[in-house]
């Protein structure tokens, strides 16, 4: 038995060439010849899909609504348009306990199944793009244009990803064991968690929802999502599209729920028996999700915020870069998590920049939206971040720093309305709060710099890192400082465009957070990934004699043996450690 087990230990040596001859290596084999496809369809047969009939939907403000009102307010005219009513906390309970309920069933769906569902999610946004861009700009006071390209259009390439890609990034995954285990085989499983806890700013009102749920959905799960006080005009319309496309598959509408309130609404579900928790907001409540969290150990990902720097170096398309920063940093007025908030200027062209961007933000139209017309900007959104806004240009130019275009509210707004002009800041230092701190508004930071040293230092030097963007023709120029740039993301000579390619993981470190999501990265992070171990081949072998009980004498000699035949260095050492494994296998 003990000359069996050295024969066993020494055959591992040239185990890869059994690996070569097991189905495992010719399933991997056809996928390098991209036939993994059609070996699927010859050996492994879609499992039936079951034919569901519709049922009922309504909405879950039906329902439930027993907390505080909260009026809905168009940031752009500061006039009242409804009111919603908040979930209590016994509420948030028994909603997450409803989509708890529906995730069972759901679960258990088939790949093909969850693609019908997206599929007629996604018609549904295309059909009501209309419907989806007027809610969006009544309850954020954005324009038109940002709500068709930051709301429609980056939810329909979402949708488009999740149904062409999803499967692959779920499906099984081979892994390879050692050669001291070539008779077994090994793969990670993906599946679902159960119910995502989803807290949302109000900066896209659409597509923070949709995004999240969509790969909440695909992944297998079912989503509550708190959507934000300040964009709560659009809650039931929007939770309406999910419900009615889950009745009509004929699962239940209570597997995505979007409840309204404010911070103990969210406190609340926080605190449920949801299964993990995606938070997009501030470091500051960021910190307390994960306080709550903590209680019942729920796992979070936090996307923070950020102070993205848009670097433009010397030898940049002069022309490029200016539209691109332009658009960096005021879409959405500047409430953008990777908005451009501070621009590093090569001093070589530093003062044909600003005499550029400040001609042409001054020509800028600035508007409500909702009443028609073309803008290039719209109002503000939340109340308080207009205040923010307000005290951090104040705080710069009292220490120094020079408004070349905007810098105050819109004198003509209607009462109540939260239009803060389109704004360019000079002589920036890192002295002043706005260059460190998260403005979340329609402001341009033009700092000056000499050097690529002195540049990397200087965006290296906020709390914050979630993306940025570097401009110049001399490609490796750019990606040697990318490297160096601290930040989640990097993009070179554009801006943003990470978001929109699906594929690509989303997410910051230091106080701009962590986990990702979008991307094979992201949809797993809505998994419980589990590692299975199984035979290579219908043949159970003894374990060898030196691994059961009771221990042989010789066992530690063998293991030792094997140890140095195995992961020994040079061969004569080899081959001595293979006599010596034979030896000690022998002996009595």
């Amino acid at each position: 038995m003990l000359l069996w087990d050295s024969l066993v230990l020494v055959c591992t040596l040239i185990g890869d060439l059994w690996a070569l001859l097991s189905f495992g290596f010719v399933i991997d084999a056809l996928i390098v010849f991209g036939l993994y496809k059609v070996a699927v369809h010859f050996l492994l047969p879609p499992p039936p899909t079951k034919k569901r009939a519709p049922v009922a939907s309504k909405l879950s403000s039906s329902e439930f609504g027993q907390g505080k009102t909260i009026d809905c307010v168009n940031p752009a005219t500061g006039e009242k348009f409804g009111s919603v009513n908040a979930f209590t906390r016994e509420e948030v309970d028994a909603v997450v306990a409803r989509a708890h309920a529906a995730q069972k069933e759901w679960g258990k769906t088939t790949f093909a199944e969850r693609r019908a569902v997206l599929k007629d999610i996604l018609a549904e946004v295309v059909r009501q793009q209309d419907e989806i861009k007027r809610y969006s700009v009544q309850d954020s006071g954005k324009t038109n244009m940002e709500a068709l390209y930051g709301e429609i259009l980056t939810t329909c390439e979402k949708l488009r990803y999740l149904i062409r890609n999803g499967e692959d990034a779920l499906k099984p995954e081979t892994r390879w064991p050692p050669l001291l285990l070539f008779l077994k085989k090994a793969r990670v499983e993906y599946h679902p968690l159960g119910v995502i806890g989803i807290i949302v700013p109000w900066n896209y009102p659409f597509h923070n929802v949709a995004s999240a749920v969509s790969a909440a959905l695909f992944a297998g799960n079912g989503a509550v999502v708190k959507v934000s006080e300040y964009a709560l005009g659009s809650k039931d319309f929007f939770e309406g599209i999910f419900r009615q496309v889950l009745a009509r598959h004929g699962f239940s509408p209570d597997l995505v729920t979007l409840i309204p309130g404010e911070g103990e609404t969210g406190a609340a579900l926080v605190e449920s028996t949801v299964d993990k928790i995606l938070f997009i907001g501030s470091p500051q409540t960021g910190k307390r999700v994960m306080a709550g969290a903590s209680k019942r150990l729920t796992p979070v990902i936090l996307e923070l915020g950020g102070k993205d720097p848009l670097i433009i170096l010397d030898d940049a398309e002069f022309d490029q870069a200016v539209d691109v920063a332009l658009r960096g940093v005021f879409v959405n007025c500047g409430q953008n998590c990777i908005a451009a908030e501070r621009i590093y200027v090569h001093s070589k062209i530093h003062d044909k920049f600003v005499q550029t961007v400040s001609k042409k933000v001054q020509s800028f139209r600035q508007g409500a939206a909702i009443k028609g017309g073309c803008f290039d900007c719209g109002s503000m959104t939340m109340p308080r971040q207009v205040e923010i806004v307000e005290e951090l240009v104040s705080d710069a130019v009292g220490r120094g720093a020079t408004v070349a275009a905007g810098g105050k509210r819109k004198p003509d707004s209607a009462d109540g309305a939260l239009f803060y002009m389109p704004t360019v800041l000079t002589g920036v230092t890192h002295q002043m709060r706005i260059a460190n701190e998260e403005a979340f508004g329609p402001v341009m930071l033009v700092i000056k710099f000499d050097s690529d040293e002195q540049v990397i230092e200087m965006a290296n030097s906020t709390e914050y890192a979630l993306g940025c963007s570097i401009f110049s023709t001399n490609y490796a120029r750019a990606e040697r400082i990318g490297r160096e740039v601290v930040a989640g993301m990097c993009v070179i000579n554009d801006f943003g465009i990470s978001y929109l390619i699906q594929s690509l993981p989303f997410g910051g470190t230091k106080a701009s957070g962590f986990g990702r999501f979008n991307g094979v990265e992201g949809l797993r992070e809505f998994s419980r990934q589990k590692s299975v171990v199984s035979d290579r081949f219908p043949l159970r072998t003894q374990a060898p004699r030196f691994t059961q009980y009771p221990v042989p004498d010789n066992a530690a000699k063998i293991v030792t043996a094997a140890v140095n035949t195995l992961y020994g260095t040079g061969w004569p050492a080899k081959i001595q450690a293979a006599i010596d494994l034979a030896k000690a296998s022998l002996a009595k």
